[in-house]
């Protein structure tokens, strides 16, 4: 996971989980619904994707087979291609630095874009979480040459991910904090 030098996107998030309400809180794993926050900041632009692992994956739980691994190095690969995910204003000159992916089920092996033989888990490790749903969050940055220029973005999570179906945005941009559901068909954050 990134850490930021930022106070306003340190800010952001803290203030997300103090306005998060017990309801909120009882539907944070709905399939077929992400969450994705974005902070712009200066010309950084700061993406977290929550999303059930069903959505991504089909399964919420550690790989058994070579052919489930298979399919959570397909899946770490597609999420890494952030660029490809998501499409800021064009006019902003936006490119991806930095990706982290992280699920407390998937061997952060599986997950890297380096090879290598992904461990079995320890005996006792949790394989979800309690209620018998795993999350997992990506993490971007892009660095933007013309932040100015940078009003919005296309998210095209759905044209790779079938199980996604919405996205719950908040935005918190200079002056401004928006929220947005975005679907197959409205798939534009604009702020």
């Amino acid at each position: 996971m990134y850490r930021s030098a930022s106070s306003p996107f340190r800010l952001f998030l803290l203030v997300l989980g103090l306005v998060a309400t017990p309801a909120l809180a009882h539907k944070s794993h709905v399939h077929g619904v992400g969450k994705l926050e974005v902070v712009v900041d200066g010309e950084h632009l700061r993406l977290r994707l929550e999303s059930p692992l069903d959505n991504l994956l089909g399964f919420e739980r550690a790989p058994r087979d070579d052919k489930e691994r298979a399919a959570v190095r397909d899946m770490a690969a597609k999420l890494r291609q952030g660029d490809r995910l998501f499409v800021p204003t064009a006019a902003a000159r936006c490119r991806l630095a930095e990706v982290a992916i992280e699920s407390p089920v998937l061997d952060p092996v599986l997950l890297s874009d380096v090879g290598g033989t992904a461990r079995p888990a320890p005996r006792g490790a949790p394989q979800q979480g309690d209620d018998g749903h795993a999350d997992l969050v990506a993490q971007y940055r892009f660095v933007c040459d013309r932040p100015a220029a940078l009003t919005g973005m296309e998210v095209r999570l759905a044209d790779t991910f079938k199980g996604l179906r919405r996205i719950d945005a908040q935005v918190a941009a200079p002056g401004r904090q928006s929220a947005a559901r975005l679907t197959t068909r409205a798939r534009a954050l604009s702020w």
